[in-house]
């Protein structure tokens, strides 16, 4: 193949083609030739340009959170254009990099989306002249995709976050699921007990028509105990049924605690006594109180209950007193004691205390009335315990207004 020279020989001048016009062609040749290496370098310096950007792009669509978006931006946006330094701030308070004392040249771009002004990507001082408009398009191109990037971070971790919602609500659904299954095995039990033990102390006196009166009354008093059992155990169920349904009603009136509480000590001393326990009650105040009257016996024979029943030696004590605008009324015991990691679940429906509850009869169901009675009341129940040591509970109710508006013993 024979190359072609760099600059076509002009023919020698003629009569025909005036020297003038060769020279024009020869002028023009050398023109095209050197805006076509222009085009040539300029083309070259666009697809490198479109080569980086789309790099740059790619990385950043790769960052895992708006702070390495922002520096990767930052970063990049500076070595684009050659700017020394630079700031990026997003409009949730994140900023990067630093701003000069004094710049010399300042280029600011906004950071944008379709759901609008996400931030600002500033540089300064260009280490050769001034910012131009090649820049700011190169600028506008890199925020551009840290917008798209930031959305889609923005919509990763919201997904992120519902799934993990999801999981942590799955999972608890799966404790409610186990603690019914238990709840229903648990009150299977408790409910089969009694029936077992009335059924056969009613057999036997119905087989023995000659039994002696003293052994008669006894059978009696275990089928009239064990029928009481009964009885607490089905009220419980139908409250709790009452609670999930929003059906629970709460009659108020003005009452006095401390007759309240003194009858369910009086009630519950027996079986303080047959345990071998002190039950003790102190009132240092007697305030008055808007309660359902027979609600709150219930938390007090349930609470002074589940204290009997977890204290084999020692002390069953309450107290009743005032504290700001509350009446409190304590159960302290000398029992075995929750663990610390169980105590913010002990007042959830079916919940029953690992290794400690279930060697005692229950279903469960008892603190979660507690706590939905009190709450009823406006009150709260707090709970201290220590393993091995014991536990108290108070129940805190609000004091009753006076006619003048102050509350009761202010």
């Amino acid at each position: 193949m024979t190359a072609t020279p760099d600059r076509l020989p002009l023919a020698p001048a003629s009569d025909d083609v005036p020297a003038s016009v060769l020279a024009a062609v020869e002028g023009r040749l050398a023109s095209s030739k050197a805006e076509n290496e222009a085009l040539t370098q300029e083309t070259l310096n666009l697809y490198r340009q479109v080569n980086l950007l789309y790099r740059i792009g790619e990385s950043i669509n790769a960052c895992s959170s708006p702070v390495d978006v922002g520096q990767l931006v930052l970063r990049e946006s500076c070595k684009i254009v050659r700017a020394t330094t630079g700031v990026l701030e997003l409009t949730d308070g994140t900023r990067l990099g630093r701003m000069p004392p004094e710049p010399a040249s300042v280029l600011t771009v906004p950071i944008e989306n379709a759901h609008g002004h996400l931030g600002t990507v500033t540089v300064y001082d260009k280490r050769s002249g001034d910012f131009s408009a090649a820049d700011e398009k190169l600028i506008r191109a890199i925020a551009r995709q840290a917008g798209i990037a930031l959305e889609n971070n923005r919509l990763i971790q919201g997904l992120l976050s519902k799934n993990s919602e999801l999981e942590r609500l799955n999972d608890e659904l799966k404790a409610l699921d186990r603690m019914k299954s238990d709840f229903v095995s648990n009150v299977s039990h408790e409910l089969r007990t009694p029936l077992s033990s009335i059924k056969g102390f009613a057999a036997t006196i119905l087989l023995d028509p000659e039994m002696p009166d003293e052994i008669l009354r006894e059978f009696v008093g275990i089928i009239d105990n064990e029928s009481d059992k009964l009885t607490v155990i089905i009220n419980d169920i139908l409250d709790v049924s009452k609670i999930m349904s929003g059906h629970m009603r709460i009659d108020l009136t003005a009452v006095r605690v401390a007759p309240v509480v003194q009858d369910v000590v009086k009630l519950l001393s027996v079986l303080a006594q047959k345990n071998g326990l002190e039950l003790t009650l102190d009132v240092v105040d007697d305030p008055l109180v808007l309660m359902d009257e027979a609600r709150i016996a219930q938390v007090l024979k349930n609470l002074v209950g589940n204290a009997i029943k977890f204290t084999d030696s020692g002390f069953v004590r309450l107290k009743v007193c005032t504290q700001d605008d509350f009446a409190l009324i304590s159960i302290e015991d000398s029992g075995v004691g929750i663990p610390e990691a169980q105590l913010p679940l002990i007042f959830d429906k079916f919940y029953r205390v690992e290794n400690i509850v279930h060697t005692k009869e229950g279903t469960g169901l008892g603190l979660a009335l507690v706590r939905t009675i009190v709450h009823h009341h406006h009150g709260h129940v707090d709970v201290v315990s220590q393993l091995g040591v014991g536990s108290t509970f108070t129940v805190c109710l609000p004091l009753a207004q006076t006619k003048e508006g102050d509350t009761e013993g202010s």
